[in-house]
Order: C-alpha cells, then sequence, then structure tokens
C-alpha cells in the first residue's frame, strides 16, 4: 500500500501516471459490450474513470485513499463526475451489478497477502452482472528484477516540469525485494526545486523533498487462475498487452478477464 504524508502526492501521481493512456480504448471496447454500469478499483485521481464517463458510460470508482478521491472530483468537474466513493477493494459492498469492473495500472499489486487478493475477488464476484466481466492489469513477476538485499541503490526516474507551478520536479526511486513474499517495498522521492532550477533552503522557496513508501506484491498466472477459481470467477482469456496479444515470455503486462462463474450469460 502507497502511505500518504503529504497534501501533494496525488498531483504528483497524475505528474507521474495521469498521461498513461495505453488501456483506456480497451476498457472503452469492454465497456461497450454492454449498457450497466462500470466499476473501478483503485480509481485513484480518475485517470481512467472520467475518460470512461465522459465517454458517456455509468462510471463507479472506489479507492481508499480520501486525498485521491478529492483531486479526482476536482479534475472531473461538476456535472460529469463519476461516482467516486471512499472504500476498501477488500470489503465493498454496492447496490449495484456492474457489467464491467477492473482494476486498472496493476491497482491490484496493493493487495499483499493472499487472503487480501480473495477477499477482494470475492467481492467482484458477487457484483459481477450476469455477463459481466472482471479485469485485472499486472506487472508478470518474472518480468521483475527480484535481487533481494537490504540496501538498494537510489535511481532516477525522470525530471519533469511541474504544469502548475513550473517547478523542475525530479522523482528517485529505491527498491527493496522480499522475494519470500513476492512483495517489492519501494521508497518513492520527489525533489522538487524553483522554476529557476536554484538550489535554496525550503524556507526561501528553494528545493524541498517528498517521499512515500509503497509496497506491491507480484502474482504468478496460475497463482491468479487458482484465485479467480476460489472466488467464484472462471477465466476467459489472459493477454500479454491492450492489444489482446499472446500472453508470453516476452509480455510486459499479465491481463486477466474472467467471469462470474456461477452466473448464467445470455
Amino acid at each position: 500500500m502507497m502511505t500518504e504524508t503529504h497534501p501533494e502526492l496525488p498531483e504528483l501521481y497524475d505528474l507521474d501516471c495521469g498521461e498513461f493512456a495505453d488501456d483506456l480504448l480497451f476498457y472503452e471496447n469492454l465497456a461497450r459490450r454492454g449498457d450497466g454500469p462500470v466499476l473501478e478499483l483503485g480509481t485513484g485521481t480518475g485517470r481512467a474513470a472520467i475518460p470512461l464517463a465522459r465517454a458517456g458510460f455509468d462510471v463507479w470508482g472506489i479507492d481508499s485513499s480520501e486525498a485521491m478521491l478529492d483531486r479526482a472530483r476536482g479534475k472531473a468537474g461538476d456535472g460529469e463526475n463519476p461516482h467516486f466513493i471512499s472504500g476498501d477493494m477488500r470489503d465493498f459492498h454496492l447496490d449495484h451489478t456492474f457489467d464491467l469492473i477492473f482494476a486498472g495500472l496493476g491497482a491490484f499489486h496493493h493487495l499483499l497477502t493472499s487472503n487480501d487478493q480473495l477477499a477482494c475477488l470475492r467481492c467482484v464476484a458477487e457484483h459481477l452482472a450476469p455477463n459481466g466481466l472482471f479485469v485485472c492489469d499486472l506487472r508478470p513477476l518474472l518480468h521483475e528484477d527480484w535481487e533481494a538485499g537490504e540496501s538498494a541503490p537510489l535511481l532516477h526516474e525522470w525530471t519533469r516540469s511541474h504544469p502548475r507551478t513550473g517547478e523542475t520536479v525530479t522523482k528517485l526511486r529505491s527498491v527493496r525485494a522480499d522475494t519470500a513474499l513476492q512483495i517489492k517495498r519501494t521508497t518513492l522521492i520527489y525533489d522538487i526545486s524553483s522554476a529557476d532550477g536554484a538550489v535554496r533552503r525550503v524556507a526561501d522557496g528553494g528545493m524541498r523533498r517528498i517521499t512515500a513508501e509503497v509496497d506491491l506484491r507480484f502474482t504468478t498466472r496460475y497463482e491468479m487462475e487458482g484465485l479467480l477459481q476460489r472466488a467464484g470467477l472462471t477465466l476467459d482469456g489472459i493477454y500479454g498487452d491492450f492489444d489482446l496479444s499472446p500472453y508470453d515470455n516476452d509480455s510486459e503486462y499479465m491481463i486477466t478477464v474472467a467471469r462470474a462463474a456461477n452466473k448464467e450469460r445470455s
């Protein structure tokens, strides 16, 4: 899970991931299969939920972070706001069923035990319409570097201009792998300097540092298939990218598509 200790983290999250759109057409096409609502688990700042709502779908989004949801509501604006709900993807109860439920951009990785994962999938099964689909977008376990160790280098990931303030933001990342638990413990560091690039004291309007700790659990293909089955879901397909290419040794993604096993399909 991500620890939220700073009010700027939702805006920095958007600077980091907000422009990613490779999956949006994929989810839109799946949503067009039916005429019922869509539910996103771990909706964050609305990166996927808002475009889907603007495309005409009835969209719901759950997230455990009120700060992320506040930013999502502000971005959506009046009159086109998806239904953003503060909640836990392991334990949610909505008075709706959904034609599409999805956990995008690796949201499922934030569930750190098999019990947490199973609880989430059972909630999904309860909320799927008879013809509904559940999509889970993960990074393959073997696609990641699992070199274990207590110390990890601090790596530069990117440097970008803050769109609102013009400040220079540099993202650094350090990752420690717990191979026994299949968990990566990541320290994210955002160094923010003044628009002119000068390094000055924080009190003088110069550089400041914002950090966050993120733990992510990675899951194998057959582990995921077993979890789906135990939750009452049947695997429809597994893909290596959003173009529905086959999942293989070189795949950057592991995208599972499942349906409720105990519900009739028309």
